[in-house]
């Protein structure tokens, strides 16, 4: 419904702001352009300005904004309600998110006006404004803690319930709640890029590999010692991208398993958050459909019939979906668990019979089991195993982010190694005969008991990997400075073979190829983004707990 009489018709646009709109429609076309004229098809020859100049030009006169404005609001048959505000969007502005700070009024010992928890003049005091991230709305982190305050809430858990508790008397309008709260925290049209951590020298790593509460402590979060700050995408469910049928929000009693999982997740790395250790970050497609599609299909096109998952990544997979398929049938009534079982595992009934006896006997210890019986004619439950972010998506969020990447998985590993910059067909390795050196690290386990970064060898294994990255991140190929470097990677290594019996420790690699790690198709989305600043490759990928 458009009310055509206060069409904005006074404006006159000039030759260049014509060249600049032009250019705007031709990023974002889809398929093709059509022009009058040949030469209108090629609107950058004409520009000498970047993005950032262009949004002005979308803008309309100050003077006629007054006419424009109003939501509207229809309700339908079904009950359901349709929204729209002046500019198109379909849920209300979430005044809540935004902060209205003067950062004249900051003390250099205040908290920083970005949301990172951390001092204002050890964060965004001696920073360029370009380089910061947004101090007009709540930060990635504050609207993580926030999500976590909810979770606790809403489950008891600040008033003295325990997680023996919430697996007793998990409900769907517990679960909708939470997830609603989620929503409203992450709308569509948040912009994702305004919040990301810029491409700023920080020494930054970006996780992927398996998103699961159970195996995330094995290499991602002791890790996070070693970095200025580490990236991990979440896993929680955006109720905004899903079809209502398959929503946690109007669906909750098929998500009660899942729900457990992703609650139990924010709450373990709740404390890493806070301190500032880790940022869990959303994938940015979920604030931008074409790019979703576009990724999604280049997932399907790069993706191979004949390609098979490799070995350690197919065992954890199938431990951790039969873990899953036996935690949720908990639920269940004894005789539909024993023919699951008998269905899934091709038991026969007596040891079905056993092996249920056996789970029910250890339920209480298992936290991810529930503890309390589905309704008669409730369906199954959703179950999500999500490794991300995928091979697309991780350089692109490294670039935006100015990160290292870091996996333990095996197949993500090599699907990474492809995007190695080549010379003619041949790949460099400047800093090979360095880093190669580095070849175990011990895991640091105690960090995730003391959140605090441990000394001795983990501080030396942080120095040298940070020392290395520095070298590659300013192009260092000193023979003098590299040469020592492999003595000390060296040296670390025969330490951590003579003290193996107390520490653990997990094999390591670094591979830093000249003119680093980028895919064309990636960086295409790039430039048709709406970030404005990123890298144009990812410099490193480090690989932990990887087989030989």
């Amino acid at each position: 419904m458009v009310n055509t009489i206060e069409f904005i018709n006074s404006r006159k646009l000039t030759s260049d702001e014509v060249s600049k709109i032009n250019y705007v429609i031709k990023n974002r076309a889809q398929s093709s352009v059509a022009a009058g004229k040949e030469e209108w098809l090629y609107p950058e020859n004409d520009l000498t300005c970047d993005w950032a100049d262009i949004r002005h030009i979308l803008l309309p006169p100050s003077g006629e904004l007054y006419r424009y404005g109003g939501e509207m609001f229809a309700k339908f048959e079904d009950g359901s309600v349709h929204y729209q505000d002046a500019f198109g969007r379909i849920t209300p502005p979430n005044d809540y998110l935004n902060k209205n700070i003067d950062e004249a009024q900051i003390g250099r010992n205040s908290l920083c006006g970005c949301g990172s928890g951390r001092k204002y003049k050890n964060c965004c005091r001696n920073v360029p404004v370009d380089l910061r991230a947004t101090w007009d709305v709540a930060s990635i982190r504050e609207r993580n803690l926030a999500f976590c305050n909810c979770i606790r809430n809403v489950l008891g858990l600040d008033s003295g319930k325990t997680w023996l508790d919430v697996r007793r008397e998990l409900s769907d309008d517990q679960i909708s709640k939470i997830y609603g709260f989620y929503s409203s925290l992450w709308p569509r049209e948040t912009d994702i890029y305004s919040l990301l951590p810029k491409p700023d020298g920080k020494f930054r790593g970006l996780y992927t590999g398996p998103l699961d509460v159970r195996v995330i402590g094995a290499h991602a979060l002791p890790l996070a010692s070693a970095f200025d700050e580490f990236l991990i995408e979440t896993p929680i469910t955006n109720p905004n991208n899903i079809r209502p049928e398959f929503s946690p929000t109007e669906s909750p009693s098929k998500y009660k398993y899942q729900a457990l999982k992703d609650f139990l997740f924010m709450l373990e790395i709740e404390p890493f958050i806070g301190l500032g250790l880790v940022n869990l970050i959303p994938n940015p497609s979920e604030f931008d459909l074409s790019l979703m599609r576009a990724m999604m299909d280049m997932a399907r096109d790069r993706a191979r019939p004949d390609e098979i998952i490799c070995e350690q990544d197919r065992r954890l997979y199938l431990c951790l979906s039969t873990e899953d398929l036996l935690n949720s049938i908990a639920m269940m009534p004894r005789g539909a668990k024993i023919q699951v079982l008998m269905h899934q595992f091709g038991l026969t009934e007596e040891m079905a019979t056993e092996s249920i006896s056996e789970l029910e006997l250890h339920a209480e210890a298992s936290p991810l089991m529930m503890l309390q019986q589905m309704n008669a004619g409730e369906g199954g439950q959703f179950m999500q195993f999500r490794m991300g972010p995928n091979y697309e998506m991780a350089l692109f969020v490294a670039q935006v982010t100015g990160s290292v990447i870091i996996t333990d998985s095996n197949s993500r590993w090599r699907e990474l190694v492809s995007a190695q910059h080549r010379e003619q067909g041949v790949i460099n390795y400047p800093w090979f005969d360095a880093l190669s050196q580095l070849s175990s690290i011990p895991i640091d386990y105690q960090f995730l008991e003391t959140f605090q970064k441990s000394q001795r060898h983990f501080a030396i294994a942080r120095n040298l990997i940070q020392t290395a990255d520095r070298m590659v991140l300013g192009d260092d190929r000193d023979v003098a400075k590299l040469t020592r470097l492999a003595g000390q990677a060296r040296e670390l290594v025969d330490q951590l073979e003579q003290v193996n019996d107390q520490l653990v420790t997990s094999s390591f690699k670094v591979l830093c190829p000249e003119g680093g790690f980028y895919d064309t198709n990636v960086q295409r989305l790039l430039a048709q983004s709406g970030c404005l600043r990123y890298d144009n490759r990812v410099r490193s990928i480090y690989g932990i707990g990887l087989p030989e």
